[in-house]
């Protein structure tokens, strides 16, 4: 196995493992969003509309602001993967053995 192969697969390692790091957090993202909804919503307290206004102008700010992270770690990636296989087109298949030529009986 060559070192671009070993790369790739290490950055598709990467790549998972961001995708289901992301997946998760957006799940808590979208859970604490909810909760602090419900608890804002069924709360006692008089608490005027402008609160509640920046409060889901706070959560929508972190969830759009999290979005625009991934996208910047998903464009590092795909710079990445372009890199690779632009080595890999430029590297050939068999990198040469030159001990493997020296062997070779003389005439």
């Amino acid at each position: 196995m060559n070192f671009n192969q070993i790369a790739k697969q290490a950055v598709d390692f990467q790549k998972i493992a961001f995708s289901n790091w992301y997946k998760a957090v957006t799940i808590i993202q979208d859970q604490a969003a909810s909760a602090m909804e419900t608890m804002v919503s069924q709360a006692d307290l008089p608490m005027p509309e402008e609160a509640r206004n920046a409060i889901n102008n706070w959560v929508n700010t972190c969830q759009e602001e999290f979005e625009r992270f991934h996208s910047y770690v998903e464009s590092g990636f795909s710079g990445l993967e372009k890199h690779l296989v632009q080595e890999t087109k430029s590297v050939p298949a068999k990198s040469p053995n030159p001990a493997a030529e020296e062997k070779k009986p003389a005439k």
